[in-house]
């Protein structure tokens, strides 16, 4: 697929769910940075298309691209082996995986609600399980890519506001249990992400009745989209300074402080937000 040497001077980061979108970008920010960058995806053709991204770019030779399914241990254990001969070593492992909702919670099934736990929470659990070894041996961060969603409720996003917060916990959870193993596990919770397709993206996941702006990213929410390149810029200086939990826009942070201390303040806020 793409240059198989082993590079040890390079620091090496995997990016999951790394083949489109937001994950691409983070790819790409990381190659800019110099590092070894591993893309991992389920669609070959969809990481051929990523790959044709870095044709031109100075860092092209850096870059590998690896087709499985994290959510299955023996793919995730055959990327390992992959990631261990040819760069040997894991440095940054930046999890950008899982799907969003659009519905209200009384019409939400357990069985997607499960879908969305697997999607969201499980697969970035096995991978986190899976390279971990690799991490110890760098002393490695993890970047797991949550969501506002993950901090606060929002009115319309179904079951993705549940799978988030329980992401959210258990980032927080691998941390203080890895850190004595030398592996930094952080947070970023970006809030809508701006994109061609965000006024269509969503609509096939939108259940039951509710309003148009249901259907925009952040179900509607009264938050500006934000640029990628700004939210991959936060990634990268998220593993390289090991910083804890990052919020994007930042301003949300007091929001979300607000509304925690004052919980019928913060409902009213998100309330106002998607109104």
């Amino acid at each position: 697929m793409t240059d198989t040497s082993k590079t040890n001077d390079r620091p090496t980061v995997l990016v999951t769910g790394g083949s489109a979108g937001l994950g691409l970008v983070i790819a790409q920010t990381f190659a800019g940075a110099g590092y070894q960058v591993i893309i991992v995806g389920r669609s070959a053709e969809r990481l051929d298309t990523a790959l044709e991204t870095f044709d031109g770019h100075p860092h092209r030779a850096n870059v590998t691209i690896l087709s499985g399914d994290l959510s299955k241990k023996t793919d995730g254990q055959r990327i390992a082996g992959i990631v261990q001969d040819r760069c040997g070593r894991l440095d940054v492992l930046v999890n950008c995986i899982g799907t969003s909702d659009r519905g209200l919670a009384n019409d939400l099934s357990s069985e997607r609600l499960h879908e969305l736990i697997d999607q969201n929470v499980v697969t970035t659990l096995t991978s986190c399980q899976t390279f971990l070894p690799l991490l110890e041996n760098s002393r490695g961060c993890v970047v797991n890519i949550g969501s506002l969603a993950g901090k606060v409720g929002a009115r319309y996003l179904g079951g993705y506001n549940a799978a988030k917060h329980a992401l959210t916990g258990l980032t927080q959870q691998m941390r203080l249990e890895w850190k004595d193993k030398g592996v930094h596990v952080a947070l970023v919770s970006p809030g809508p992400i701006r994109r061609d397709d965000a006024g269509v993206r969503y609509q096939d996941q939108t259940v039951g009745a509710l309003p148009e702006s249901a259907a925009k990213p952040g179900g509607g929410t009264k938050v500006k989209g934000l640029p990628p390149q700004k939210v991959a810029d936060a990634v990268l200086k998220c593993a390289q300074k090991r910083q804890t939990d990052v919020i994007l826009p930042g301003y949300m942070r007091f929001l979300i402080v607000l509304g925690n201390a004052w919980p019928r303040l913060g409902d009213w806020l998100l309330l106002k937000f998607t109104s």
